[in-house]
């Protein structure tokens, strides 16, 4: 039986899903309709409206100059090239016979070099084909949020603790929203490009950590503050040699370490961010550490890399577990409650438990287990569900589990139970944007005491809040 069995029908299509209350599924128009009509859950949500006008979005990421280019020679062109792009580009500049018309020996010799240059660079991709790719390449790559070069709202966090959420949108501002205050905080720097993740630093109302093309951005955002820009001196830069762009960041439960993540690099950094230096954590197989995701006890990272290989490490000893993927890397995890962590693997339809690993309990024989299959399907509105996941979250109380897809643009949310050690995942209810729109990224709130919300950005920029509310005892 399909795992979308049971699931309550979907809106008509002028309608969406605003919340569920109880066992009721609550839609209603999609342009008139609020969530408010329900329930007063959300409230006192901040109120986000982020319009594609806001955004002042690089259309493409080639160099563009607004300046009548000028004519230099050769010397200058080469050496430009090699001050901007590096010396296999400057090669190229001076093997090139429509550029090079001054120095015929120079440019045989700069492709000779080049050819040399050429093997070099292939025999070092193919023993390390995760570097192949550089840049923001990387990051739209390894990325959960769909099209991450082209969404306008690249990623959210919710903070641990309080109800304020921070949006990281295609201008690479970072934009905070508060229920307490009325004005939207706007953190930008010149060192902040290409934003791929957020994380807001537990038991802190003001540090969040950005990561981005140069490395590691760790905002101190005073909240009482009223200037709705904070100036630089607020930013502290984390960088280390050969960690760029950073893929992910993550903060420990207890807000005392930082882990950042580069689809480039072979080593975890783990940071002490009021000594600003890192210690790598480094392991030849497997290539670059795609993203990190703490236990909720901290007692455990999960390392997912760019190849089938992931770790689980062990953070009192900092010795980890090797694991195998089949078929191919892993995409998404999550933890949950009694140290289980979920993930699944790019390209396939099924969801994978993990729980007491050989590196905590001693024994050496526990294997992943399959525990949802969502392989893809016709429903019966002629709508399709399923298929390879792009992106899955556990909310902080391990009774809802959100699985974004790589082909629909339906988001499932099913409930989870943990059964005499078994966990059971059940149907929840579908959540559905307008006909134009995708989801392009989503988060769980982290202090939602009503149930559990779900907060989705949708390709239109539209931000909702998504409220599963119980009014009996849960």
């Amino acid at each position: 039986m399909s795992a979308f069995h049971g699931f309550p029908n979907l809106p008509a299509i002028d309608e969406i899903p605003y919340c569920k209350l109880n066992e009721v599924y609550c839609c209603g128009n999609a342009q008139y309709g609020n969530v408010s009509t329900f329930t007063n859950a959300t409230r006192n949500h901040p109120k986000i409206n982020v319009t594609r006008d806001l955004l002042h979005h690089r259309v493409t990421d080639e160099n563009i100059s607004m300046y009548v280019d000028v004519e230099d020679n050769l010397l200058k062109k080469i050496t430009s090239v090699w001050y901007k792009q590096g010396f296999i580009e400057a090669l190229s500049v001076a093997a090139d016979p429509s550029v090079n018309r001054e120095s015929p020996v120079l440019s045989v010799a700069a492709c000779y070099m080049l050819k040399v240059a050429n093997i070099f660079t292939a025999f070092k991709y193919f023993m390390q084909p995760h570097l192949k790719d550089i840049g923001p390449k990387i990051v739209a790559n390894y990325s959960n949020t769909r099209s991450w070069m082209s969404a306008p709202i690249k990623c959210l966090a919710w903070h641990p603790h309080t109800t304020k959420i921070a949006i990281a949108t295609n201008d690479d501002n970072v934009r905070v929203y508060c229920n307490e205050v009325q004005f939207v905080s706007m953190l930008k720097c010149k060192a902040q490009g290409h934003v791929s993740s957020l994380c807001w630093r537990p038991y802190s109302a003001s540090e969040i950590a950005v990561g981005c093309e140069q490395g590691v951005i760790v905002w101190s955002v005073d909240p009482n503050s009223m200037f709705t820009k904070p100036s630089s001196s607020n930013a502290v830069v984390l960088k280390s040699p050969g960690h760029s762009p950073v893929t992910d960041v993550s903060w420990s439960p207890n807000g005392d370490l930082l882990i950042s993540c580069c689809g480039a690099d072979t080593s975890m950094l783990v940071w002490d961010v009021a000594m600003e230096t890192p210690v790598p954590l480094r392991r030849v197989a497997g290539g670059g550490i795609v993203f990190a995701r703490w236990s909720l006890d901290a007692g455990k990272v999960f390392a997912a890399t760019s190849s089938i290989i992931f770790r689980v490490w062990d953070t009192k000893t900092w010795t980890p577990e090797r694991w195998c993927a089949r078929g191919c890397r892993v995409v998404a995890a999550c933890w949950g409650p009694d140290d289980v962590v979920l993930f699944a693997a790019k390209g396939e339809p099924v969801v994978y438990s993990l729980a007491n690993t050989g590196l905590m309990s001693g024994s050496q024989t526990t294997k992943a287990q399959p525990v949802l299959d969502v392989t893809k399907v016709e429903l019966p509105s002629g709508d399709t569900i399923g298929g390879p996941i792009l992106d899955m979250c556990w909310d902080p109380t391990g009774r809802h589990l959100a699985l974004l897809f790589e082909e629909s643009p339906i988001i499932a949310v099913f409930c989870t139970t943990q059964l005499m050690m078994q966990l059971k995942i059940t149907p929840c209810c579908f959540i559905t944007g307008t006909e134009e729109e995708m989801p392009s990224t989503m988060a769980w709130q982290q202090n939602f005491t009503e149930g559990a919300c779900l907060t989705i950005a949708w390709s239109s920029a539209r931000v909702q809040h998504f409220p599963i509310v119980y009014t009996d005892i849960y």
